[in-house]
């Protein structure tokens, strides 16, 4: 049977690019050097400290706020140790703007939940007059939640607010450290396998790296939005415990835009302390059960995984990262999914790159796929924290999602129950 020529010119590529990308993914780095357990110590303190308005580990600066969302990091990282994700009271609330006319730049930010003193404190509705005045709504208020009878909140055009619940923050380290030629080899190994289709919005499992304005690869946050541990924490301190830090300004409260610091309240040895002790938690480990037969069903729930395409963008193995279980990779998840995921506006153009690549701001619907180790200590699950059990997480997927999602609807009830147990062994260390 002859092949058309196109048909030739994709098997040779696959061909020629496959024992490539094997190659590249596989090769193994040199290995990290350990944490500065002294570093680690003192990061330690910092990241337990309750921070008050002018604290004395502050002194250059205004200390908590004035606009925050949390008073110290542990607040919001305590799920199955000090570290962990967050609960859905810890949401944060986001929002974007998008110009009807195209007059002005869009714009994306933070609601922060909380002020000292009270009269910065922010709410929906100067992000937009017909917005309620709420600091702090709940979730149920912004989508449909399962068995929920609240209706949503009807947003202007061009307006949208949603939610993100904190990551868990163990094995951050391994993260940091994988060379981005294994995360962008795991992209073209799915466009490889895919027929070398580019990342899109087709319903087929083809994630996308994000490059950042720098050029640097984005792998932290829901959205992939930050590229390194150390620019994360600097984020972090300042979005969401209003320390503004060399490495990123305090917000500056929505009522009050001509607010000013009264200088920085974290420094650059203070970050990197507080880096260190979040490279310092242990990376999630595989648990299986003991008691013989729930091993066994655990042990058939990972390859029901691997059958219904779970393990398309939960990628089991990347890099040295083993048992992460995601491609650290962009995904399109369908419009029921879709929010805002940026501290700050993100949206130039990154110089010398292809129309495809240099797109620097994921898409609303774009998510970067979450590590699942350490998976069953981190409920409630997706992005917003909407589904409160692992079986509605999976069936809440869509867009790229949705065939794995379909097909685990489609399983019996002993390969759901398998499939779950499976990730129940995923704990945090």
């Amino acid at each position: 049977m002859k092949l058309p020529g196109q048909a030739w010119c994709l098997v040779a590529g696959v061909l020629a690019l496959a024992p490539v990308g094997y190659r590249v993914a596989t090769w193994r780095a040199p290995k990290a050097p350990a944490v500065d357990a002294g570093m680690a110590q003192a990061g330690e303190v910092l990241f337990k400290h309750n921070w008050t308005p002018k604290d004395p580990l502050s002194p250059n600066g205004d200390g908590l706020g004035p606009v925050f969302n949390a008073t110290s990091c542990e607040v919001c990282h305590k799920q199955g140790g000090t570290g962990g994700g967050g609960s859905l009271d810890n949401n944060v609330t986001m929002y974007s703007l998008r110009s009807l006319t195209g007059s002005e730049k869009p714009r994306e930010g933070v609601i922060h939940s909380d002020a000292r003193p009270l009269k910065f404190r922010e709410t929906l509705q100067q992000v937009h007059p017909e917005l309620p005045a709420t600091s702090k709504p709940k979730l149920a208020e912004l989508v449909a939640l399962p068995g929920s009878r609240t209706p949503p909140l009807r947003t202007p055009r061009g307006v949208r607010i949603s939610q993100l619940n904190p990551p868990a923050l163990f094995g951050a380290k391994q993260i940091d450290e994988m060379p981005e030629r294994v995360i962008i080899a795991n992209e073209r190994r799915q466009q490889v396998k895919y027929g070398l289709r580019p990342a899109g919005k087709e319903e087929v499992p083809v994630g996308r790296v994000l490059r950042l304005p720098d050029g640097r690869l984005g792998r932290f946050g829901w959205k992939a939005q930050t590229p390194s541990l150390f620019d994360f924490v600097q984020a972090a301190c300042a979005n969401e415990l209003g320390l503004g830090n060399p490495g990123q300004s305090q917000p500056k409260p929505l009522g009050s835009p001509g607010y000013q610091a009264p200088g920085l309240d974290l420094t650059t040895e203070q970050c990197r302390e507080l880096t260190a002790f979040v490279a310092s938690l242990p990376q999630p480990v595989e648990r299986l059960p003991e008691d013989s037969a729930r091993r066994e069903q655990a042990l058939g729930g990972k390859m029901v995984f691997n059958n219904l395409g779970c393990a398309e963008c939960h990628t089991p193995n990347l890099g040295e990262a083993e048992g992460i279980y995601s491609d650290l990779l962009l995904h399109h998840m369908g419009q029921p999914l879709e929010g805002s995921g940026g501290y700050y506006e993100v949206l130039v153009p990154v110089p010398n790159l292809p129309e495809a690549e240099a797109r620097s701001t994921p898409q609303p619907g774009e998510w970067r796929t979450p590590p699942l180790w350490g998976v069953a200590d981190s409920a409630p699950y997706l992005h917003d924290g909407r589904a409160a059990t692992l079986e509605e997480a999976i069936k809440l997927h869509g867009g790229q999602g949705a065939a794995s999602a379909q097909r685990f609807a489609n399983a019996s009830k002993a390969e759901q129950q398998q499939l779950v147990a499976f990730l129940q062994t995923l704990r945090a260390p």
